[in-house]
């Protein structure tokens, strides 16, 4: 059981930070070759998008 690797993304939530800076795409665990996702960062924009809608309505000012 659990969530499935293809589906779990790292970011982190700057509260200090506005717009495009206030979540980094930065993690080792979005290094997924598999997925062709080489880098630290979240290469395809359409999971990009989703997860900026979800920290978009879990995380209010």
């Amino acid at each position: 059981a659990g969530s499935k690797q293809q589906n779990i993304w790292g970011i982190n939530i700057k509260p200090e930070e506005r717009g495009d800076e206030f979540i980094e795409f930065d993690s080792l665990i979005n290094i997924k070759p598999n997925q062709n996702n080489r880098t630290r960062g979240v290469e395809d924009t359409i999971v990009k998008g989703k997860i900026v809608e979800i920290v978009n309505k879990l995380v209010h000012d």
